[in-house]
């Protein structure tokens, strides 16, 4: 455990402050409050600044967020104009996980044999990344906000990204023994210093009812070395919802021709990330396992195949990229990560 909190969301927000100073001057120039004091966020009008590059023109993120009804991150918290007003559009937030995670790994779907580097930075067994198709017939080597081909974890209609459990982004690679699914969450700067009992009241009640049958069923994933309810704190909260999508993909297939055999849940977090990494004090599951500090210890004891679930660090996965068969290919993108994160 380490010795003091990290504050690592402050160090996050002050190197983006830097970044913003390699943009546009009139994305360097807020007039509003929010943004005058706060230099990580971007002006308002500037918001496609927060994207890679490549991502910015007709056919980037833009198209593929709207061909799929994919809303986009936002929050009042950053001054962030409103959906409600028409805006569809990233976040003003340069610190924003979302924007990460979509210029990490969308412009690599678009390079040759990337996704398949990416993915054996992770697991040497992956020969292949294969494409997804969705319900509206979309098709691509990796997917954003995935809640389920045709029915959510919660039941009714599918709004992906938006009230439903979902996974960040979602990839299928072919190896030796057959498809594997990856389901990603992303974080950046996160962090829970007061993590919520989510079992409380009515909204508590309807978490339970949705979500304690999936999680005592015997086909979980998980293995009953803690109760369900130790499982209501964040992050592990989110993360027993992502491995329960992942039992579901495993029990239906992620679309009609792509069954799978196999799941990994990853999240994706800073090394530095000290905040999320070790976001275990004050916890019932702390209480359960005194013995374990960390965030990935916790959930691959509870689990019945440990190795299903990983933390995994950005700058990690680059450094490898960097001495990758596709490093040439990647001189850009690797540029452009190390110039915004330093990785």
């Amino acid at each position: 455990m380490p010795k003091q909190i990290s504050r690592f969301g402050t160090v996050a927000r002050r190197q983006q402050a830097l970044f913003r100073n390699t943009l546009s001057n009139e994305a360097q120039s807020p007039y509003d409050i929010k943004g005058l004091r706060n230099p990580h966020l971007l002006a308002h009008g500037c918001e496609l600044e927060n994207l890679y590059p490549t991502l910015r023109g007709n056919d980037g993120a833009l198209k593929f967020f709207k061909d799929r009804k994919i809303p986009w991150w936002n929050s009042s918290r950053s001054g962030d104009r409103s959906t409600k007003s028409g805006y569809e559009g990233p976040t003003r937030n340069l610190a924003g996980s979302q924007v990460a995670c979509v210029n990490f790994l969308l412009p690599l779907a678009r390079i040759d044999g990337a996704l398949v580097a990416f993915l054996q930075c992770i697991d040497n067994d992956v020969k292949n990344v294969v494409p997804i198709v969705d319900k509206a017939e979309n098709s691509s080597l990796v997917e954003f906000e995935w809640v389920g081909l045709e029915e959510p974890l919660e039941g009714g209609k599918i709004t992906r990204g938006a009230n439903q459990t979902s996974i960040d982004a979602l990839l299928v690679a072919q190896t030796d023994n057959g498809l594997r699914a990856y389901l990603f969450e992303w974080k950046y700067c996160e962090e829970y210093l007061h993590s919520e009992d989510r079992g409380q009241g009515l909204a508590g009640k309807t978490r339970r009812n949705r979500y304690q049958k999936l999680y005592e069923d015997s086909n979980s994933s998980f293995n009953k070395a803690a109760p369900f309810y130790d499982f209501l704190f964040d992050p592990f909260y989110q993360i027993m919802r992502m491995c329960l999508l992942a039992d579901r993909m495993l029990e239906r297939g992620i679309t009609r021709k792509l069954s799978i055999h196999e799941s990994r849940v990853i999240v994706m977090c800073p090394k530095e990330n000290f905040d999320y990494r070790f976001v275990v004090k004050n916890t019932p599951l702390e209480r359960r396992f005194p013995n374990l500090n960390t965030v990935e210890e916790i959930v691959r004891t509870a689990l019945k195949e440990p190795d299903s679930f990983s933390v995994s660090a950005q700058e990690d996965i680059i450094a490898k990229l960097r001495v990758s068969p596709v490093a040439k290919k990647l001189e850009p993108w690797l540029e452009y990560h190390r110039i915004r994160y330093k990785w």
